[in-house]
């Protein structure tokens, strides 16, 4: 049986409460626990707007989840997964939080893009290629993953859609127009904690590098009626093996070309 428009709103408001107070959430009550990936996206949505009409965010964009087979295997799930991207969770590098008034803080080094021109979505599926036809830029950025479902990647995917993908915050980098003579798959990443190097990758550790990923992102939005839209943002996915961080760590993820990010936490 569907969820009901009362026990998506409840999960939502649930979700939010919890980060707001920063008191972990074990899991949604069963009540309003969603079961299939489509329930996960209606409290997604619900969740979004409340942020959008109680603390007067606004969407700039996506953030795209489970872009490697592994990545898939350890949530469960078969495909991978999109949440918003928020200006109120937006920062620039260099960025400081404090540690306290977040849960799991897990650092995941991503190539994101730009995108310069509407995308229409009748005009899906979408390949790589167009993808790097309406790109403006792109950019070096981290993103913080992070959610009070206390049992981390165990909640399942449906749980971690709900939670806008445990999306907590994204640290952003400079534009890069000039990157199309850049090879953005074998692209590498170093990350380094409190000045050692913890993790390598590449671009290509996404699905598709960052344009292929981000095609996947332009499709699943093209089912739902949805595009790309010019000035929108997409983090396409962690090049490296994600790494949690503590109170008095600081992180540097090096793309090279394309910049740095750095975050300290307090």
């Amino acid at each position: 049986m569907p969820m009901t428009a009362d026990a998506i709103e409840t999960a939502a408001r649930t979700l939010q409460d919890h980060r707001r107070r920063v008191v972990p959430l074990p899991a949604l009550p069963e009540s309003c626990r969603p079961a299939t990936t489509e329930e996960g996206y209606a409290i997604q949505r619900a969740l979004i707007a409340l942020r959008i009409r109680e603390d007067g965010a606004r969407s700039i964009g996506w953030k795209i989840g489970a872009t490697n087979p592994g990545a898939r295997e350890l949530l469960g799930v078969t495909e991978p997964f999109f949440g918003v991207l928020l200006d109120n969770l937006t920062t620039d590098s260099p960025s400081s939080f404090v540690a306290s008034q977040m849960f799991q803080r897990v650092i995941e080094p991503e190539i994101a893009v730009l995108i310069g021109t509407d995308l229409d979505p009748a005009g899906a599926p979408f390949d790589a290629a167009a993808i790097r036809r309406v790109a403006r830029a792109v950019l070096p950025a981290i993103e913080v993953v992070d959610t009070p479902l206390s049992t981390g990647l165990k909640a399942g995917g449906p749980s971690l859609i709900a939670d806008d993908g445990s999306h907590g915050r994204w640290v952003k980098g400079a534009s890069v127009t000039n990157w199309q003579n850049l090879d953005l798959l074998e692209h590498k990443v170093t990350m380094a904690v409190d000045g050692s190097v913890v993790r390598e990758g590449r671009g290509g550790n996404v699905d598709g590098g960052p344009f292929g990923a981000t095609a996947w992102l332009a499709n699943a939005l093209a089912a739902l009626g949805l595009g790309l839209k010019a000035g929108q943002y997409v983090t396409t996915g962690t090049t490296t093996q994600p790494i949690p961080v503590d109170a008095g760590q600081s992180v540097v993820a090096d793309f090279g070309t394309l910049g740095r990010i750095e975050i300290r936490f307090s």
